[in-house]
């Protein structure tokens, strides 16, 4: 097929690698009126992407690279205790930054990058609000399925060495608090790459759950943390502020709390008691020591605003609206392809 059809296929219809290609190509000549591919390697470099990519690299046996594909300010908006946004809030409290972080890997012999994981995170540095600044939020953690013949533990891995090198680096930026929170079973948006029915949710977010414990834990004996406090939920923990959490979280936590029961099959039940029962689905990190002295640096990278990833919302929106999906290994080829080479698009116009 020629390549102008190629870019109009739906990504659910398998492309070879060699149709891939061509698409990538002809992509190329679209954004940069060259034929050379419009590769995840060509994406901007920033310091948080290169030392995360070291890390990745020294414990994936793939060809393997993280970028910083979005850092953007947003304006705080300040909450009551409920969690409810106020009017106004304070107008000398400077914006906090808003980072999308994805993983690119090559899977098995293929030399097409593909989108392994994804974070997005907010920054709360210096001049920020008193209560949080020096505070980091992971809004969201999600990973692709795995493709060929990488195993499960390869992909574990991957995933704790960039989380606990992401620690490590707002760490040495003197953030004294990290803030994690597993999404509520209920909660149908609470995803990056591909959405899950509420038995897959469910299950996901027992596994989600343990994951972090085991990470926090070995982060401590690795001594990338000082310590951390794991609790049921935010409201629950003095020491993590609900103003950290957008409104529609808030109501998620509220819907899950409000379930009915009566309108679930067994199984379901079964899956909603035992999440129900989780004492650790929410995590403060603490990772500066107590006594530790270390000040707050402001970030001096600078920013990439992205038409694509400059949220969660927004990627999630644009992989809609475009049909994009990773259930399958080619449909995440094709996927990163498209999503890359809009990316790319928009930094070549940076100065």
């Amino acid at each position: 097929p020629k390549a102008s059809n190629l870019l109009g296929q739906h990504s659910d219809v398998a492309m070879t690698d060699a149709e891939l290609s061509e698409m990538e190509q002809s992509l190329g000549m679209r954004t940069h009126g060259t034929q050379d591919p419009p590769k995840a390697s060509n994406l901007l470099d920033t310091p948080l992407g290169d030392y995360l990519t070291s890390k990745a690299k020294a414990v994936s046996p793939r060809e393997v690279l993280v970028k910083v594909c979005a850092d953007v300010l947003y304006h705080p908006k300040h909450h009551s205790a409920a969690g409810a946004a106020a009017e106004g809030g304070d107008p000398d409290a400077l914006p906090y930054r808003s980072k999308a972080i994805f993983a690119f890997q090559w899977v098995d012999h293929s030399k097409h990058y593909v989108m392994c994981f994804g974070m997005f995170v907010n920054e709360f540095g210096p001049g920020c609000h008193p209560q949080h600044q020096g505070r980091v939020y992971v809004e969201c953690i999600d990973s692709v399925p795995l493709y060929g013949l990488e195993r499960g533990e390869e992909r574990q891995a991957l995933l704790s060495a960039i989380v606990h090198a992401y620690f490590d680096y707002t760490r040495a930026m003197g953030f004294r608090y990290l803030h994690m929170r597993v999404p509520p079973p209920t909660d149908e948006k609470s995803y990056i790459f591909e959405s899950r029915s509420l038995v897959v949710r469910l299950r996901a977010s027992l596994h989600l759950a343990h994951w972090y414990t085991r990470l926090l834990q070995r982060a401590k004996e690795q001594n990338i943390i000082s310590d951390y406090e794991g609790g049921k939920s935010a409201s629950s923990m003095p020491n993590f502020p609900l103003s950290l959490l957008r409104q529609s979280d808030m109501a998620a936590e509220a819907s899950f709390n409000d379930i009915d029961m009566r309108l679930l099959d067994p199984r379901t039940q079964d899956l909603i008691a035992q999440n129900t029962m989780q004492r650790e689905r929410c995590f403060v990190i603490a990772l500066q020591h107590p006594n530790s002295s270390v000040m707050l640096v402001p970030d001096i990278a600078p920013l990439l605003p992205s038409s694509v990833a400059s949220d969660r919302e927004q990627f999630v929106s644009t992989c809609v609206s475009n049909s994009l999906r990773f259930a399958s290994l080619q449909q995440a080829k094709y996927s990163t392809i498209v999503l890359v080479s809009r990316m790319l698009a928009q930094q070549a116009q940076f100065p």
